[in-house]
């Protein structure tokens, strides 16, 4: 019995060990790490910035997704200027060649793109380039 008790106590510390070393879920879900002051005065953290092929098009859109914790609940100006910001600052400099559609998505909580996420707020606004300008689009 004293060795099982052993292996079982040895088991339980190298899980630990694992576990302790391992990235969060919230590093898994953004890799990225860079922290942004956005026109609303809002604290932003770029999560990452994603190339998507669009299936029957073959269009790329750029996706940029970034964590802003205290998101408004409803659209507000101050929103739709943060996203053209995004869009001008963050994702125009990183957009070469010149994507189809620049998406941006700011996000009250991190989650993994493509899964639902109810209860997280969300404000998703999308922009084609012309002349090195972000154009919004209405959705």
């Amino acid at each position: 019995m004293g060795w099982l008790a052993l292996l079982a106590a040895l088991g339980s510390v190298a899980l630990a060990v694992v576990a302790f070393t391992l990235p969060s879920v919230e590093d898994a879900i953004c890799p990225l790490d860079g922290d942004h002051t956005l026109p609303s005065g809002r604290a932003a953290e770029l999560c990452d910035i994603l190339p998507e092929t669009q299936p029957f098009t073959s269009a790329t859109w750029l996706v940029v997704r970034m964590v802003v914790p205290e998101l408004p609940e409803t659209g507000s100006e101050s929103a739709h200027n943060d996203h053209d910001w995004v869009c001008a600052e963050i994702a125009l400099p990183v957009a070469d060649p010149p994507p189809a559609r620049i998406v941006v998505q700011l996000m009250a909580e991190p989650f993994i793109r493509g899964e639902p996420a109810p209860g997280i707020t969300q404000s998703i606004e999308a922009y084609t380039i012309r002349d090195g300008v972000c154009i919004w689009e209405l959705l």
